[in-house]
């Protein structure tokens, strides 16, 4: 009788340890796909040198960060066109940079008010 009771405790003690592990590897997972959806999320960089967005059009996941940078030594801005859907940058003097998170879906353009030629897409999906 006493060596039964005793394997029952052993077992009852195996379980529930077994079912803490369970629950901690179910617990854990979340934070792994959170992870993983941050890693995935990383700012893209568009570089405005020579007159240009380069690149001029990117893809990004909703969400997700751009982060302009103007290696020209005159000031650039991102001003979203009429489907842009994001704060304007205002001024970006040369050496300065300008990060915007795009949280609508769809095809935003934008372009420089003061060079009417340059113009850049980001599709967000």
């Amino acid at each position: 009788m006493m060596r039964t009771m005793k394997t029952s405790i052993m077992l009852l003690a195996w379980a529930y340890l077994g079912l803490a592990t369970i629950s901690m590897t179910v617990s854990a997972t979340p934070n792994d796909l959170s992870r993983e959806r941050q890693a995935t999320k990383k700012p893209i960089t568009v570089t405005i040198d020579a007159f240009q967005f380069q690149p001029d059009k990117i893809v990004i996941k909703r969400g997700q960060s751009v982060i302009f940078i103007n290696t020209d030594e005159v000031p650039h801005t991102v001003t979203p066109d009429k489907n842009g859907h994001f704060v304007p940058s205002g001024i970006i003097k040369g050496g300065e940079q300008y990060e915007v998170s795009f949280e609508s879906i769809g095809v935003q353009d934008y372009s420089c008010d003061f060079h009417p030629s340059m113009h850049g897409r980001v599709i967000v999906k």
